[in-house]
């Protein structure tokens, strides 16, 4: 049975010119996390999709988007989150070509974190 993920993106500038999109990416199974981080902590998630050809869709999110959370999949470099991160199908290489395991740091000396991920997946 396929499962829908339902996604809106909206963004703009004070000259005007934006984007506004809605839709949804079905795929056949979806996997999400959400992890607290504590000030300096460091984790080693274990999402367990070695096979990026078949991720349909990529989110990651935090509530702290000021370059303090840090995010590694297994085959990447390391991305500092300034903004959330939204990938679609052959976009998802571009952040990673495996999402074995994704290493998330909150590297803030003043606050905690909250991270939340959502992959869609084709089987």
């Amino acid at each position: 049975m396929s499962e829908a993920i339902s996604w809106s993106l909206s963004a703009g500038g004070p000259t005007g010119a934006g984007v506004s999109s809605a839709g949804q990416t079905i795929g056949d199974a979806t996997i999400s996390l959400s992890k607290e981080l504590d000030i300096g902590e460091g984790k080693d998630l274990s999402l367990q999709v070695d096979d990026v050809d078949k991720v349909t869709f990529l989110a990651i999110d935090c509530d702290l988007l000021d370059g303090d959370v840090t995010v590694k999949a297994t085959s990447a470099d390391t991305t500092a989150l300034t903004g959330p991160i939204l990938l679609y199908g052959e976009a998802v290489k571009l952040f990673a070509s495996d999402l074995t395991t994704l290493s998330v740091k909150n590297n803030s000396t003043e606050k905690k974190a909250n991270l939340t991920a959502l992959i869609g997946l084709t089987v």
